[in-house]
């Protein structure tokens, strides 16, 4: 019995170590970014592994295990850490993204959702037909909408603000993820608002369409003067290549916060933060908060955003 849970444990901490080297080697290869995903489960692991080592007087693996939990700790922080102080006389806006689901059954949530964080931008990706027909009598309340899920993409925005449609693509790659711009003013800032649902590092084939979707989608928001936001469901950690590369090429930066979201049945420990909003020159975070469970394997996320440079503003 005892060999059978030192066999666990080893287990156990090889794999944290393994996610740890991945984070440190996305650039290197897919499979590494994939490791890199798992980086808070394998801090949980690591950190769990320390007492229970010590307590069976296996010091080397307290010893690794600690190392571990430090070093996965050191590496998912930044990206769990809150925004820091915003100006108080700087302008905002508050900003709700959803991954619905399609098999959502709990429509009705998503609509005390929508009514009850009262969001100036609300991104939806997912929605059915028919969820978006129950959504109508909460989306009342803002006067502007955009839908693509006519020419074949899954992104639904519903705004106080007035919405441009500029762009409906695709990727590229093999995949053909979808990609919007809509132009939009809001809080007193014109900007560029960039939607995307960005396909799955695996076990979609060609395993590098992800990464090959990242350097295209940061090319473009690259291309994008002044302020910009970008949202979506990336399927991608912010600490791994996907969304290192979006923020490099496309100079933008993801918000940062506690809490993972997905999937949604895990303790917020054990989830992965995939679903971002990146903004760009002359705006701020203010908050980034993970939203309580409405029906999909994704949990909402709501972020305030303040217009920092107006002169970002185009």
């Amino acid at each position: 019995m005892i060999a059978f849970v030192r066999w666990v444990v080893l287990g156990g901490l090889a794999g944290a170590i393994a996610v740890v080297v991945g984070v440190v080697g996305t650039t290197l290869h897919w499979s590494f970014d994939l490791l890199a995903q798992f980086l808070l489960p394998a801090f949980v692991v690591a950190l769990l592994i320390v007492p229970a080592a010590a307590f069976a007087r296996w010091p080397a693996l307290a010893g690794g295990a600690a190392v571990a939990a430090v070093a996965a700790y050191g590496l998912a922080m930044p990206s769990q850490t809150a925004p820091g102080p915003v100006a108080s006389e700087a302008p905002r806006f508050r900003v709700l993204l959803f991954n619905m689901w399609f098999g959502n059954k709990r429509v009705a949530d998503v609509a005390q959702l929508i009514q009850r964080e009262n969001a100036d931008l609300v991104v939806i990706l997912e929605s059915s037909l028919r969820a978006r027909n129950a959504l109508k009598t909460v989306t009342n309340a803002y006067p502007y909408r955009f839908d693509c899920t006519a020419s074949g993409c899954d992104v639904v925005m519903f705004s106080r603000a007035r919405l441009l449609p500029q762009t409906i693509a695709r990727t590229s790659d093999a995949n053909r993820s979808p990609y919007v711009t809509v132009g939009t003013d809001i809080a007193g800032c014109r900007l560029t608002l960039l939607a995307t649902h960005m396909t799955r590092p695996f076990p979609h084939r060609p395993y590098e369409s992800q990464r090959e979707q990242a350097r295209e989608i940061g090319s473009v928001v690259g291309l994008i003067p002044g302020a910009k936001l970008v949202l979506g469901d990336f399927n991608a950690a912010p600490w791994g290549y996907v969304v290192r590369t979006i923020e490099v090429r496309g100079n933008v930066r993801a918000a940062t916060g506690a809490g993972g979201t997905w999937p949604s049945v895990l303790p917020g420990q054990l989830r992965i933060p995939i679903d971002h909003i990146m903004a760009g020159p002359g705006l701020s975070f203010v908050s980034r908060t993970v939203l309580p469970s409405a029906g999909s394997d994704h949990l909402p996320v709501l972020a305030e955003i303040a217009v920092t440079d107006p002169l970002q503003c185009r």
